[in-house]
């Protein structure tokens, strides 16, 4: 089964042309959750026209000609109002030529229209600080800021820093979420004015951001993706806060694949046919950058012997609770893992040292200067310069990365007893 970002890759690759698909980086949009007072009346069981027609026929307005020449409307509008009413039991026609009566039926109808005053609620929105307006999170979507930070999320800027004012919540806008989705908070209401609105507390809607670039010209662009979904709005919304400059984003020159030795470099296919690990995958197969990620996700998911992973850096936007609950699942499965790295965060210290604790099968090792960026497991070796745990979150420049997945037996085993080597005794 392909990963979100796979998905994602295949979806969105090609959508900005000129421009290669470099990254995706799990974003945080600034939400504010805001306690709403508004003035509401329940929602109106008939619409406009129909409540004016039996509202004056019970004022004895007159028929429906009359009706018409009172609001100013063709009378057919009034007539088919009329027929409608008429069939349902609400009003009978006679005796006298165009007379219209309402049966008790129709009374209570115009008695319930008259009866509906105006009632003041209060129920919590959510309140899009990116885009400055209410937005239909559900709750259970938003997450507190140490959660996003603790998850690598680039934190998106808000669009003003101001205070979430009344003004700012419409009551049309309101309305348009009540009646798409209720939930249970206001009933069948429609709200007439927005009275006031008290910030209830700040959390963060975790996204996606994906990262186009051209290499030679150094030009970044970046789009945001909330349900799958492009969303042009926090895209405008970003754009007009400056974009990439704005958060920092660079890229830079490609990386080509790692030269592999002459016999192996014989061998090599690229482009390869198929997907990768498949029986007839070629044995020593080209892969390109995103194939990298579906690389390390089939090893997380698949490995039954060994597993060792070996990069520079660590960051908790790679190592986040999804890599690490497929990582315990290998140790639980019995595979031997090994992490080679220089360093890494607190959150990922902390949480790599409490599986470090129940599993003696899971190893960390830290070497005297970088690591070498290799992938092994089972019976490949997938060699390149990608940074296996640090390809998110870095800070680093975004490029394209070429490698290629060796599964000749003997040079996997070399590779591996080569990894390790350093800290075997």
């Amino acid at each position: 089964m392909l990963s979100a970002e796979m998905l994602l890759t295949k979806r969105f690759s090609g959508d900005r042309p000129g421009l290669d698909l470099l990254g995706i980086e799990k974003a945080a949009v600034p939400v504010t959750v805001v306690a709403t007072d508004v003035l509401a009346q329940e929602a109106k069981p008939l619409p406009l026209l129909d409540e004016f027609v039996l509202r004056l026929l019970k004022a004895e307005v007159g028929g429906a000609v009359d009706i018409a020449a009172f609001l100013g409307l063709d009378q057919k509008l009034v007539d088919a109002v009329v027929a409608d009413h008429f069939r349902e039991g609400a009003l009978v026609v006679g005796p006298a030529l165009g007379q219209l009566t309402l049966t008790a039926r129709g009374r209570r109808l115009a008695d319930e229209l008259e009866s509906i005053r105006p009632i003041q609620k209060n129920f919590k929105l959510a309140f899009d600080r990116l885009t400055w307006s209410v937005a239909d999170y559900e709750p259970r979507d938003l997450v507190t800021k140490s959660a996003a930070v603790n998850e690598g999320c680039v934190l998106l800027p808000a669009q003003r820093t101001t205070r979430i004012k009344a003004p700012d919540v419409t009551p049309a806008a309101v309305n348009s979420i009540l009646k798409r989705n209720d939930r249970g908070r206001g009933g069948s209401i429609d709200v007439l004015d927005v009275i006031d609105v008290t910030p209830s507390m700040h959390r963060y809607l975790v996204v996606n951001l994906l990262i186009y670039g051209d290499q030679d010209r150094g030009e970044v662009e970046t789009a945001i993706i909330v349900d799958g979904d492009h969303s042009d709005v926090h895209n405008t919304a970003l754009g007009t806060l400056g974009g990439t400059d704005k958060l920092g984003f660079t890229v830079a020159s490609a990386v080509s694949y790692t030269p592999l030795p002459p016999h192996l470099e014989a061998e090599r296919v690229y482009p390869a046919p198929g997907t990768l690990f498949e029986e007839n995958s070629p044995r020593v197969r080209g892969i390109q950058l995103f194939e990298h990620q579906a690389a390390l996700m089939t090893a997380l998911e698949t490995a039954k012997d060994r597993l060792l992973i070996s990069t520079d850096e660590a960051t908790s936007s790679v190592v986040d609770s999804h890599f690490l609950a497929k990582l315990e699942q290998r140790l639980r499965a019995r595979v031997r893992v090994d992490l080679v790295f220089s360093r890494c965060g607190r959150e990922v210290q902390t949480e790599l040292d409490r599986l470090a604790r129940r599993y003696r099968r899971f190893r960390m090792h830290r070497p005297e200067g970088s690591a070498t960026n290799t992938l092994v497991f089972d019976g490949n070796w997938v060699v390149s310069e990608f940074p296996w745990l640090s390809f998110r979150g870095a800070g680093l420049p975004f490029r394209d990365y070429q490698g290629t997945v060796v599964a000749v037996p003997e040079e996997t085993d070399r590779a591996y007893v080569q990894g390790l080597a350093p800290f075997e005794p």
